[in-house]
């Protein structure tokens, strides 16, 4: 069975545990079967309501370059979110994020970017090669 991680950021501990049967289910139907319709209706909804939640909550702490806030209670309020679905978030890699970054610098930033993070190797490089002799 697969493990999940669990963090506690209050108490400043984090575990892994084997992951319950019900988190590996694939499809509505057995998760209905599993839990029951009504159950699983409830999650649903609630799961939404996060989601919901967190699309609102991202226009209230929206900021421009001032520090001055984008959206005013009343636009968000005037807003029509009638038709809002919830979006399949696609996570990357630490790898892809800095791929992207990296992409989007001037070239001149990138080459000098790239340069510290070579000499940053090469000197990390030399410091395990004089541990390594003072271990011999």
């Amino acid at each position: 069975m697969s493990q999940i991680k669990i963090v506690s950021n209050a108490a400043s501990r984090e575990i892994s545990v084997t992951e319950p049967e019900v988190l590996g289910l694939t499809t509505i139907e057995d998760i209905v079967e599993s839990l029951g319709a009504d159950l699983a209706v409830n999650m649903v909804r609630n799961q939404l309501k996060v989601s919901f939640r967190a699309v609102v909550r991202r226009k209230l702490e929206e900021k421009d370059d001032n520090e001055e806030f984008v959206n005013s209670d009343d636009a968000i309020m005037a807003e029509d979110f009638s038709d809002w679905k919830p979006t399949l978030r696609v996570t990357k890699s630490a790898e892809e994020k800095a791929m992207e970054a990296l992409g989007n610098l001037p070239p001149e930033v990138r080459e000098a970017v790239l340069a510290s993070f070579a000499n940053a190797n090469v000197e990390e490089d030399v410091e395990l090669d004089v541990e390594a002799d003072v271990e011999d």
